[in-house]
C-alpha cells in the first residue's frame, strides 16, 4: 500500500474526527438533498438518479458528520471525489426496505421516491448507499458521483407563502434536534386545530423520559401546508381525499399503518424549515400512525389512543428502536430472519448473557432467558384479538370497540406488572413481531404494550445516545 493510500485509509476510518473538525473546508451551511427512486421486488433493488435540490439551510450538527451508530437497514456516505476522504454518513430505514418483505414484493416489481441529505459540498463527491445483507452486514449498492457546481441542480426556496410557526425554540439548530411537524388532511380552515393538536401532543412527548429531561435540546417547528379537503385515505372503506402530503391508512394491508407515498411533496413542505426529523400529524379520529427510522413518523390526531401513538413512533423514526410486541397482525414476512442479530438497539436473537446488547444493564442474579407467564398473556390476547376482529368485522360502533381496547389494556398494565421480574432489565422471549427466537429487554415498554407506559431503560438509553448525537 502506498503511502497516499495509508493516509486515505487512515483518514476514512478516523473520519468522524478529521471530517468534524473541518466543516467549514469542506461543507456550506446549506443542506443537499439528492432525490432518487429505489425500484424492484423482494429479490432485486434498483437506483436511479432523480435530481438534486438546494434547501437553504442546513440544520444538522457540524461536528457529528460520521455516523458509528450501526443503525439502520440502509447506510449512505459521502466521499470527496479526489481525495476519497469520508466526509458524511448516516444510517437510515426506508418504504421500500419494509416493503420488500410483504407478499406484494413477490409478485410485482414497485418503484419508490426516496431522498438522502448533507451539508452542501464545496466540491464533487461521491454518494454510495449499502444495505445490510443476510448476515447484516453492509454491502454497497449504489454509487453516483454528483458536482455541487452543476447548473441543473434545483435552488432556492419553494413555499414562500405558507406560515410557519415555531413551538419550541432552544437555540442553534447545529446544536440541538430539530423537527418539523407537517399537517395532512387539514384544511385552511383547520390550522388552529392543527397547531392545537401539535402542542397538545409535543405536550405528551415532552412529559415522558427522556424527552423530559432534555427538552432545552430540541426545537420544533410547524409549516402550515393546508390540504384541499379535510381527512386522509382510507382505502379499506374505499375513502380517498386530496390532502396535501398523500397520507393514507392501510399501507402494506396494515389497517392502522399510516404512510405518505409522496416523498417531494413531503419534503418540498418541510424544506421551508430547519429540520434533522419530520413528524406528520394526520387529522383523524381512526386509531393509526406509523414511524421509519431517519424518515418520518405519522400519528392520527384524534383518537383515545394519539398520545401513545405519537410517542412510539417517534421512539421508531428517533431512535431507532423495534416494535417490541408480537401478538398483532402485521403484512411483513421474515422481517427479522431466523438467525440474525436484529440491528435495533432494543431486540436481540440471542439468549447468551455475555452477548446481549444490553448485558451491562443485566444484574448477575436475574436469569436469562428471563421468566415470565407468556402462556397466559398469549391465550387472553388470542382471545381479545379474535373478539376484536369479530366486532370490526359486525360493524360495532366504534365506542364499543374502545371499550373492548381500554378493557384489554388495563388487564395487561395489571397483569405485566404482577410478574416476579417486574421492573427488572433482562430477557424476555417474545419481541419483534416473533413470539419466538426474538427477546427483549423489559416486560413492559411504550414499544410493547399500548399504554402510557414509559419507555424501558435499554430504549431510553438508545435515545438519549441519539439525542446526543444531533445535539453536541
Amino acid at each position: 500500500m502506498s503511502k497516499a493510500n495509508l493516509i486515505i485509509l487512515l483518514v476514512c476510518l478516523s473520519g468522524v474526527l478529521i471530517a468534524s473538525s473541518d466543516f467549514d473546508h469542506y461543507f456550506l451551511l446549506k443542506t443537499f438533498r439528492l432525490d432518487y427512486f429505489h425500484t424492484g421486488n423482494d429479490q432485486t433493488e434498483i437506483y436511479s438518479f432523480d435530481e438534486v435540490f438546494q434547501e437553504p439551510v442546513w440544520a444538522g450538527s457540524v461536528t457529528q458528520l460520521i455516523d458509528n451508530s450501526n443503525l439502520g437497514k440502509y447506510l449512505f456516505q459521502v466521499f470527496d471525489e479526489k481525495s476519497g476522504m469520508l466526509l458524511y454518513s448516516r444510517g437510515f430505514c426506508s418504504i421500500f426496505g419494509e416493503w420488500q418483505t410483504t407478499d406484494q414484493a413477490k409478485k410485482i416489481n414497485r418503484t419508490f421516491s426516496e431522498s438522502v441529505r448533507f451539508p452542501w459540498p464545496k466540491k464533487s463527491v461521491t454518494v454510495t448507499i449499502s444495505v445490510r445483507d443476510s448476515l447484516n452486514r453492509f454491502q454497497e449498492v449504489w454509487k453516483i458521483q454528483l458536482d455541487p457546481d452543476e447548473v441543473n441542480y434545483r435552488r432556492g426556496e419553494q413555499f414562500s407563502h405558507v406560515e410557519i410557526t415555531p413551538l419550541i425554540e432552544n437555540g442553534d439548530p447545529q446544536s440541538t434536534v430539530d423537527i418539523v411537524i407537517l399537517p395532512d388532511g387539514y384544511t385552511k380552515k383547520q390550522m388552529k386545530d392543527f397547531h392545537q393538536d401539535a402542542r397538545r401532543m409535543l405536550d405528551v412527548l415532552f412529559s415522558t423520559e427522556p424527552f423530559k429531561t432534555n427538552r432545552k435540546k430540541f426545537n420544533v417547528r410547524t409549516v402550515d401546508v393546508p390540504s384541499n379537503e379535510s381527512g386522509i385515505d382510507n382505502p379499506q372503506k374505499a375513502i380517498y381525499r386530496d390532502n396535501a402530503i398523500g397520507c393514507s391508512f392501510n399501507a402494506f394491508g396494515s389497517d392502522r399503518y399510516v404512510l405518505t407515498w409522496e416523498n417531494k411533496a413531503m419534503r418540498k413542505a418541510a424544506s421551508r424549515v430547519l429540520y434533522d426529523h419530520i413528524y406528520i400529524l394526520v387529522n383523524a379520529s381512526k386509531y393509526g400512525g406509523g414511524g421509519i427510522f431517519n424518515l418520518y413518523s405519522t400519528c392520527a390526531s384524534d383518537n383515545p389512543w394519539s398520545d401513545y401513538i405519537f410517542v412510539h413512533e417517534f421512539g421508531h423514526s428517533f431512535g431507532g428502536l423495534a416494535d417490541e410486541y408480537y401478538s398483532s397482525d402485521t403484512a411483513y414476512n421474515d422481517f427479522y430472519p431466523s438467525g440474525v442479530e436484529p440491528w435495533e438497539p432494543n431486540i436481540t436473537a440471542t439468549a447468551d448473557r455475555d452477548y446481549v446488547k444490553w448485558q451491562d444493564l443485566i444484574d448477575q442474579d436475574i436469569p436469562v432467558p428471563t421468566p415470565w407467564n407468556k402462556a397466559e398473556f398469549d391465550s387472553v390476547q388470542s382471545l381479545y384479538r379474535k373478539n376484536r376482529k369479530r366486532m370490526e368485522n359486525d360493524h360495532t360502533p366504534q365506542v364499543k370497540i374502545d371499550s373492548l381496547i381500554a378493557a384489554n389494556g388495563k388487564w395487561v398494565h395489571d397483569f405485566l406488572r404482577s410478574q416476579a421480574y417486574w421492573g427488572k432489565v433482562g430477557l424476555f422471549e417474545g419481541g419483534g413481531y416473533s413470539s419466538q427466537g426474538i427477546y427483549r429487554p423489559f416486560i413492559d415498554c411504550r414499544m410493547f404494550t399500548r399504554s402510557r407506559t414509559g419507555f424501558d431503560p435499554v430504549c431510553s438509553r438508545a435515545i438519549e445516545r441519539m439525542i446526543q448525537f444531533y445535539s453536541e
